[in-house]
């Protein structure tokens, strides 16, 4: 939970949802996305770079990366991937292949970042030997947690306080994620949990077989599981699995 504390300060809405505000007609979005992304962009073209001798910011890099990561924003298809970050690397990928390629074409002595002077089949294998999704991955989780903590902070709940929440036996644990998962698929319990901010133990003692008290002392982890399990929070989903 120290890594959750410590990245949230860096955090906002998902990528991904904003992209997909953005695609909805939002368009003052894009430029103030485009500029918080930059060092996500940075990171993405500089992985091609081994001498760490170009200055980006005043590169033909960087202004494929900008374009490259604008080009991503306009063709990126929520129904058929649920992470841009990722699909952004690889469209900037894509691009920085095709500038090396049409600079070497041009002129042989002359190839960006010198750590490529090498032939088309070397530059692919060289290419796959970067996990193009790890970064793109981090970048996410830290944005889908800063989402969960505005989601908990609506119903009076704490990120920090997390780890206080969590039931210490797993019986109950299990017992917490069965009851979230009732209170989602009835949508009148449900709907008045995001609007209300509540349940009442008299409703859901209707379609769950547990004592009433045991409830309210797990009120806050069940809340955070229903958060979480109607949210589309990919990585962060990932990264409970392989910590728990």
């Amino acid at each position: 939970m120290l890594f959750i504390s410590a990245i949230l300060n860096y955090a906002g809405e998902t990528a991904t949802s904003i992209v997909q505000k953005i695609k909805s007609g939002d368009r003052h979005l894009k430029d103030k996305f485009i500029e918080d992304y930059i060092p996500f962009i940075i990171k993405t073209i500089t992985s091609f770079n081994c001498s760490n001798a170009v200055d980006v910011k005043n590169s033909d890099e960087y202004s494929i990366g900008l374009m490259a990561f604008d080009e991503a924003i306009e063709k990126f298809d929520g129904s058929k991937s649920k992470q841009f970050l990722k699909f952004a690397q690889m469209v900037i990928k894509r691009r920085m292949i095709d500038y090396i390629r049409h600079i070497s074409s041009v002129n042989k002595n002359e190839i960006p970042f010198s750590y490529f002077n090498i032939s088309d089949n070397e530059l692919e294998e060289k290419l796959n030997l970067f996990d193009f999704g790890l970064d793109a991955g981090r970048y996410e989780l830290i944005y889908e947690l800063k989402d969960f903590s505005k989601k908990l902070e609506s119903f009076g709940l704490s990120m920090s306080k997390l780890p206080d929440y969590i039931p210490k036996h797993k019986d109950s644990k299990q017992m917490c994620i069965n009851i979230s998962k009732k209170i989602i698929e009835n949508k009148d319990i449900y709907d008045k949990l995001k609007t209300k901010k509540y349940f009442k133990m008299k409703e859901l003692s209707k379609i769950i077989d547990v004592h009433p008290k045991t409830v309210e002392r797990n009120r806050e982890f069940i809340i955070c599981l229903c958060i979480l399990y109607e949210s589309d929070y990919i990585n962060f989903k990932t990264y409970l699995n392989r910590i728990s």
